[in-house]
Formats: C-alpha cells, sequence, structure tokens
C-alpha cells in the first residue's frame, strides 16, 4: 500500500449506553482515547452524581426499577443518565429453606465518601407474590430490616453487594430534582468532574469514528486482491479489518496498466427480524463452506428440528432456501419439547445439541450425530439422539448438583478453552420447590460430546432482579465466545417470552481451572437488554457464529414490539473494544455507516 486515505465522520454519541467489561460490575466498556469535543476538566471541577430507583412501567418492571440508577449533570439542572437509565446495582436474592428464590429489591438509596471511596446503600426488601384470586395476583414488598451497601471509586467499578443488619453510615447525598423520567427519591452529591466526565464516556456506545484504506494498490493478479482491507476506527480506540470488494470488470489483469475503480467496505446486514416467521434459540454455523440454520420453530408448536442451508448467512432467511425437517413428534418416540437446538462442529464432525422429551413434559438434554461424509439435510444421514449422562452413568438431569434431586437439563452449549472440551447447560429442579434455572458446567469427551467427563460445577443463579424479574427466575442459554485470553460465557435472564429477557455474562482467563467457580466473574448487569439497540425488546437465548472471514456475529431472539408475543430473530456482528471484550450492541450504522462504505481506488497492474 503506497498512500491513506482518510476518512472521518463526526459522531453524534447517545446519552444512554451499554456497558461491557468483565469487571465485577459491568461488561466494560474500551478505555481508549477518542478523537471528539468532549469539554476537557482539570481536577479543581466539580459535578452532580444523582442517586435514585423508578417508578415501574409497561416497559421497565419494578423488579428492574428497583434498583440503584445513576445520572451526572455538570452545570446541576441537565442530568445525563448512565447506562440507558437501567438498573446499575441490584440486592441478591434470599432462598427459603427448600432452596427456592426470593427475590429482593431496594429503596430511597443513599451515598457518602469514605476516604477515596464512595459508598451506596439502599434499603433492602423481599418479594412476596399475593395470590388475588380472579383478580390475578400482585407483588407486595416486605421491609427485610437490612440494608444493601456497594463501594467504588470511580462509578464504574463496584464491589459486589454487601448484605449489612443496620444503616452503614451517615448519607451525605442531598435531596434533588433530576429530569429524568420516572426517577424516585434521588439524591445528589459532588464528584470531581474528572470522574463523571470519565464515567459518562465509559458508558457511551462504542461507534464509528473515521476508516482507512489505500488510495493506490500495487498487484500482478486479481487474486492480490483477495487481501484488500480497510481498517475503520472507533470511539474507543478499537479497530476492525473489513474487506473491501472493487468493481474489476474494467480491469484487464493480463497486462500492465493503471485503473481507478470503485468499490464497497464490505459490511453484513440482516433486516430486523430476519423474517417475520416465528423462531426462538436461533444458532447458524459455517460448516463445509456453507451456512447451517436451526432454532425452536414457534410456528410449528416446538415439535420438530428444521435445518436450512445457504452459501451465506444471508440467504438463510430468503424464499426457496433449502430446507428439511431431520426430526419430529410424528416420528412417535420424541413426542414434545424439540428447544433450544444448536450446532457445534467438534473434531470436524457435526452435533446437535437439544433439548427433548420422550413422552410428557420432561426436557432433557441430548446430543445428536451426524453421521461421516452425510448431509445435514438429509434425516436419515443423524444418528438416534443420545441422551446427556455424567461420569458415573446417571443422566445429565439426574442430581447433578449432588443434593438428591433431579429436574430439567435443557440448553446445553459446547465449546473448548485451554486444551479442554466444556458443556454448560441450564438446569431446575421442582422438588420441594422451584430452584429457578441455573448454569452447570462439566468438562466433555470431545469423541463422544454426549458423556460428560467431571461432576457439574455450579456457575450462576439467578440472583439479581433482572434475572428473577417477574417470578421467572431464569439463568439459561449458555453460549461461549473464547478469544486468545479469555472465555466469555454469555447466558440469559429474566422472563424468555416477555420484555425483561436480557443477556447476561460470566467471564474466566484461559488458563485458570474453570472448574472452579471462583474463576468466574459475574456481570452485576446484562449486557443486552430491552432498546439496548433501538426498537428490540427482550433480546436474549443467543448463540455465536464465526464467518468465512473470520469475525463473530450474534444470533437472538427478541419482540419488535412490547405487546407482540412472537420471538423473532435478529443477527448483528460482534465487536471487540479495545480492551478485548465483546460488544453485543452495536448496530449497523454505528459499525460503518452506509455513506462511510463506498471506496475508489487506483490499481496499478504490473
Amino acid at each position: 500500500y503506497t498512500i491513506m486515505r482518510r476518512k472521518r465522520l463526526v459522531c453524534i454519541l447517545l446519552a444512554a449506553a451499554t456497558v461491557l467489561s468483565a469487571m465485577l460490575s459491568f461488561g466494560g466498556c474500551a478505555d481508549g482515547e477518542k478523537e471528539d469535543d468532549t469539554p476537557q476538566y482539570d481536577e479543581n471541577d466539580v459535578a452532580q452524581l444523582a442517586i435514585y430507583t423508578k417508578e415501574s412501567a409497561d416497559d421497565y418492571s419494578s423488579y428492574i426499577a428497583e434498583s440503584v440508577h445513576m445520572a451526572v449533570s455538570f452545570d446541576g439542572q441537565t442530568y445525563e443518565p448512565l447506562f440507558y437509565d437501567y438498573g446499575m446495582l441490584f440486592s441478591e436474592c434470599e432462598f427459603s429453606d427448600l432452596d427456592g428464590i426470593i427475590s429482593t429489591g431496594v429503596l430511597e438509596p443513599q451515598i457518602y465518601k469514605d476516604g477515596d471511596e464512595y459508598v451506596i446503600y439502599a434499603k433492602e426488601y423481599s418479594r412476596e407474590k399475593i395470590d388475588l384470586g380472579d383478580y390475578g395476583t400482585e407483588i407486595k414488598l416486605n421491609d427485610t430490616g437490612r440494608y444493601v451497601v456497594w463501594r467504588t471509586t470511580d462509578f464504574i467499578d463496584f464491589t459486589f453487594p454487601e448484605e449489612v443488619e443496620s444503616e452503614p453510615g451517615d448519607g451525605d447525598g442531598v435531596s434533588c430534582t433530576v429530569d429524568v423520567e420516572g426517577a424516585v427519591d434521588p439524591v445528589q452529591i459532588e464528584i470531581p468532574a474528572t470522574i463523571a466526565a470519565a464515567a459518562v464516556e465509559y458508558y457511551q456506545h462504542i461507534v464509528f469514528d473515521h476508516v482507512e484504506y489505500p488510495e493506490e494498490i500495487t498487484v500482478s493478479s486479481e487474486e492480490d486482491l483477495d487481501d484488500l482491507y480497510a481498517t475503520v476506527y472507533y470511539s474507543d480506540g478499537s479497530t476492525h479489518d473489513k474487506k473491501i470488494i472493487l468493481d474489476t470488470s474494467e480491469i484487464d489483469f493480463s497486462k500492465p496498466g493503471k485503473y481507478t475503480v470503485e468499490g464497497t467496505i464490505f459490511r453484513r446486514t440482516f433486516d430486523y427480524p430476519v423474517e417475520s416467521r416465528p423462531w426462538g434459540d436461533p444458532c447458524l454455523i459455517y460448516y463445509n463452506e456453507k451456512y447451517y440454520f436451526i432454532g425452536t420453530d414457534d410456528q410449528n408448536g416446538q415439535r420438530e428440528f428444521e435445518i436450512r442451508e445457504a452459501d451465506t448467512p444471508e440467504a438463510l432467511f430468503e424464499d426457496g432456501v433449502k430446507r428439511s425437517t431431520i426430526l419430529s413428534y410424528k416420528n412417535e418416540i420424541w413426542q414434545g419439547t424439540y428447544w433450544a437446538p444448536e450446532l457445534h462442529e467438534i473434531n470436524g464432525k457435526l452435533y446437535i445439541f437439544c433439548a427433548m422429551t420422550i413422552s410428557g413434559w420432561d426436557p432433557q438434554a441430548y446430543v445428536i450425530e451426524l453421521k461421516d461424509g452425510g448431509d445435514p439435510l438429509n434425516p436419515d444421514d443423524w444418528e438416534d439422539p443420545r441422551r446427556c449422562i455424567l461420569p458415573d452413568m446417571r443422566y445429565a438431569g439426574d442430581n447433578p448438583r449432588g443434593d438428591g434431586k433431579g429436574g430439567i437439563s435443557i440448553d446445553m452449549t459446547y465449546f473448548e478453552a485451554g486444551g479442554e472440551s466444556y458443556v454448560a447447560w441450564s438446569y431446575r429442579t421442582y422438588a420441594g420447590t422451584d430452584s429457578g434455572s441455573m448454569i452447570l458446567l462439566a468438562t466433555v469427551d470431545p469423541d463422544m460430546p454426549y458423556r460428560i467427563t467431571s461432576e457439574p460445577i455450579l456457575l450462576t443463579r439467578p440472583r439479581f432482579g433482572w434475572e428473577n424479574v417477574d417470578i421467572t427466575d431464569n439463568n439459561e442459554g449458555p453460549n461461549a465466545i473464547v478469544t486468545d485470553d479469555k472465555v466469555y460465557l454469555s447466558y440469559s435472564a429474566g422472563s424468555a417470552g416477555g420484555n425483561t429477557y436480557a443477556v447476561g455474562m460470566l467471564t474466566a482467563n484461559i488458563g485458570d481451572d474453570l472448574l472452579d467457580p471462583e474463576s468466574w466473574t459475574k456481570s452485576l448487569v446484562p449486557w443486552l437488554a430491552s432498546d439496548f439497540v433501538e426498537g428490540q425488546y427482550g433480546p436474549g437465548h443467543n448463540s455465536f457464529f464465526v464467518d468465512e472471514y473470520g469475525d463473530t456475529y450474534i444470533a437472538y431472539h427478541s419482540h419488535v414490539t412490547l405487546t407482540d408475543p412472537n420471538r423473532v430473530d435478529g443477527i448483528r456482528r460482534v465487536h471487540f473494544a479495545k480492551n478485548g471484550d465483546p460488544v453485543l450492541d452495536m448496530s449497523y450504522e454505528q459499525d460503518i455507516p452506509t455513506e462511510e462504505q463506498s471506496v475508489k481506488i487506483t490499481v496499478i497492474v504490473e
């Protein structure tokens, strides 16, 4: 490359934002510098930080509203909410004598300074579901007499919630009026403007900044253009290389010459939803130079598995795509709960991990293997489903926690990290009481991936209000991204059929003992939730796939309105922030605006 051309977009950063980090608190946004006109503050400048809870609404459950929210003001009048004005600090649930989940929330938050730390605390309340007979149910709040405490130095990283028996100190927060809709009991405290500005920047969307590509390139054949890429720069200092596709129709590669041609910076774009037909739990894979799609078939009553095949992931959702039902309740063996199928390639073989039922309602984890040389669209080329078993030959749903209880085992996924093979799945028991769904992890034999080779460990239960929202008590649908240094295990929480569904994250370092629960860090808040991407409600039960260019994508189901019961699917690229963390909510225009995709390059043929 000889000369680099620089294009720049002046970005309007959204006031609401997501947080993506692997710290105790939030999934991380990156920490790079961005070139913009953000005001600069010195150590003598101050700002106001307000904390509050919120009123519940049709689109904002009380389980989320009754948590600590934050906003900052640099003029004392206009407040900018942090993290989409979504709850940032949640209390942990309690557990009943029978190990059931008792949801808790907080009200009347307060804040004070303790040395270099800021201490935030709030009154804790437990939630009790009251049956009103013909009038439905209501949630009663019961004062536990306790307080919940969090500490921070920067309003980015927070300690895990701590429960104390008495008020921990005298709050320094002063009652205030905050111009944020639905704010309840706001109090504010003066903090350094440098800290406030850093927090605002941290919680902003990572967005397109500028793109660089060669203005001139010398080649000897058309194949030399296969490695032609543009580098896109983002507001956090991260980058992404995108393939450039040139119109070479006017170039004669058989003789020397100089040509100026136009082209496009490639960006995969999927309609939202990808199709109107309802699907849940979507999963895509690039296998043997073809793309395949499978999901929970909501339109046909979740009673069959259909696989689609296409040359591109976009074509999987076009009319006339190749498709086949490979297993159905009509075979008179598997009679229900054709749930959450996932396609995985393991040692060159293709498998489906899924939850099925022989009779009644008892969904359990199964693995289906494609026969050697088989066609994924041919039902006869799949082996019979094998139920997943633990090391002592009991089933995955039979006493996996060693407490004598059995339950359902669903949503199993597979990943490899540090030279080892793992499965994670969602387990739930109704023995004595509903435990809520939880994520278990174990090693597995990659040659027989239905054979679990270690005792399962518990990774996460729905402890926070955004997870046990509206008594749904969900941690389910795990799926992994494995990078050179970390494992990111996403999972879904909240109500799978509603707008409170959300994606949380567990993070561990490669090289650590992944079967040690202490190796994993759980996010205090979701990494993807309603309206984090505008107009998409209740996103969840996601999967990740990698395309032929090595880019990672997220597929998920969600809702197009607050009241539409149908689950529909969305797909977009996963960006990696400067600190390496995956960004799950980058829109297409934030990735690279459409008007920035056009290029003009001089090609010199030698």
